[in-house]
């Protein structure tokens, strides 16, 4: 295997070059202004987001609409090439929330216009209505479909059981893509979740990636909160490598230090294709 310009190439026989992407979620704890006037925050924050291909990111709150533009100058300012799109701000209270995909330009783009989740009318499942964004290698390889959503911890299971809804609507929207990633903080543990009960998306349609033993917050808690959920058509991509980012111990943050940036670590997954077959 071969490195060109940071990006995992292995090389075969037949000509073929496979090709990875790594892409995760990130519940970055109420990201706003605050937190972007922290320097020491914001340069953690933009390495650990260059490590992603493509990164969908949690609980801003900022009505301000400055600090995810601050964040990707940050992002950018060592010769990266990331851009953004967000939500509009989303929520059922005055505490509003938005999402946002950051992907690195040079390595993927995005494929049409994201949207929130149309809730059916007369129904309102969602305290946060999904997030929905299709990217396509730069190769136009690989096509994901993602939907990333913050649950409610009061409703985590009514929520999680609607997303197979979301995902089937999805697929109506999008009738040419069946590679499907659901992802983001679910709030899928502890006492918001049982996570060892049947629910609309543990059939065997879905694969979680990751496991319930990882520990996705920095605290003293012991919870999988944070997930990545792929379709059946998604697994011939994956690599097997998918897990959380311990920022702390890769940057040597001290616990005050680490739970300034968030109270939760990013999640991963690597995904493999053949680059060459378009």
């Amino acid at each position: 295997m071969v490195a060109v310009n940071g990006t995992s190439l292995s090389s075969h026989d037949n000509g073929s070059q496979e090709e990875t992407l790594r892409i995760g979620a990130f519940n970055i704890q109420v990201f706003g202004v605050k937190k972007a006037s922290n320097p020491k925050i914001m340069n953690t924050l933009a390495k650990v987001l260059r490590t992603y291909d493509i990164v969908a990111v949690q609980e801003i709150r900022d009505s301000s609409q400055t600090a995810l533009p601050a964040l990707i100058k940050v992002v950018n300012s060592e010769r990266a090439n990331y851009s953004y799109v967000v939500s509009e701000r989303l929520g059922r209270t005055s505490s509003k929330e938005q999402y946002a995909y950051i992907y690195d330009s040079d390595r993927v783009k995005l494929e049409g216009e994201p949207y929130t989740y149309s809730k059916p009318e007369g129904t309102d499942p969602f305290h946060r209505q999904p997030y929905i964004a299709t990217f396509e290698d730069r190769n136009e390889t690989l096509n994901l479909v993602l939907i990333t959503v913050h649950t409610d911890p009061d409703e985590a299971t009514e929520e999680i059981n609607s997303l197979s809804t979301v995902l089937d609507s999805t697929r109506q929207t999008c009738p040419v893509e069946d590679n499907f990633v659901i992802m983001g903080d679910l709030n899928a543990d502890g006492s918001y979740f049982d996570e060892n009960k049947a629910n609309s998306l543990s059939c065997g349609e879905y694969c979680w990636l990751i496991d319930n033993s990882m520990d996705t917050t920095t605290g003293d808690t012991n919870c999988t909160y944070d997930r990545i959920i792929i379709t059946e058509d998604m697994e011939s991509y994956f690599t097997g490598n998918s897990g959380l980012f311990r920022y702390d111990l890769k940057y040597n943050l001290t616990s005050e230090e680490t739970n300034a940036v968030s109270d939760h670590y990013p999640v991963y997954a690597e995904f493999a294709f053949d680059s060459t077959e378009a």
